[in-house]
């Protein structure tokens, strides 16, 4: 059966396709509609997660440089071996000063180069006896960090920047 045409050359609008083309454009506006809606999920949530890291970057930079103290005590250093607690649950180190004849009491100046000393001096080697007469030599790492303990004694640790809050500890303000 071939459509009836009106005068315009156009099919009749019979009532089948009048709903026909209702039901057409009711199903485009369901579904562009949930495409809308989805895109604009998609778009929240990528957006969200970069905001959120972004704030959480900032807030860590921000902690850091808070955080940041001086060295009060200069009376020792204490020379890390490693970054990572031990099987006891602490960490690894030693502790050090240097003696100043005047006074009679030890005093730290540069903990950085007295713990670089110890490290050469292979303090934190394995199989390191202090009461051998000669020791043989040690690595220094490629990074120190200087960090500051609760009492204001300055700690240094092996590691990247970040490594002293990564131990629990503030790193040192240097200004």
């Amino acid at each position: 059966m071939t459509p009836a045409y009106d005068r315009d050359d156009m099919p009749d609008m019979t009532e089948r396709r009048t709903d026909a083309i209702r039901e057409t454009l009711l199903t485009q506006l369901r579904t562009e509609t949930s495409r809308r809606r989805q895109r604009l999920r998609r778009r929240f949530a990528l957006w969200g997660g970069i905001g959120i890291l972004a704030i959480g970057g900032v807030a860590t930079a921000a902690t850091a440089v808070l955080s940041a103290q001086h060295v009060t005590n200069k009376d020792g250093v204490y020379c890390f071996a490693s970054a990572e607690r031990g099987a006891n649950g602490e960490y690894d180190m030693s502790g050090a000063t240097m003696y100043d004849p005047e006074s009679g009491g030890g005093r730290v100046e540069n903990a950085l180069e007295l713990c670089r000393t110890m490290w050469r001096q292979g303090v934190f080697n394995k199989d390191h006896d202090p009461l051998a007469a000669t020791a043989a030599p040690g690595t220094v790492p490629d990074q120190l960090q200087v960090c500051v303990m609760d009492d204001g004694t300055a700690a240094v640790v092996p590691g990247r920047p970040g490594v002293c809050q990564a131990v629990g500890l503030a790193p040192e303000k240097t200004d």
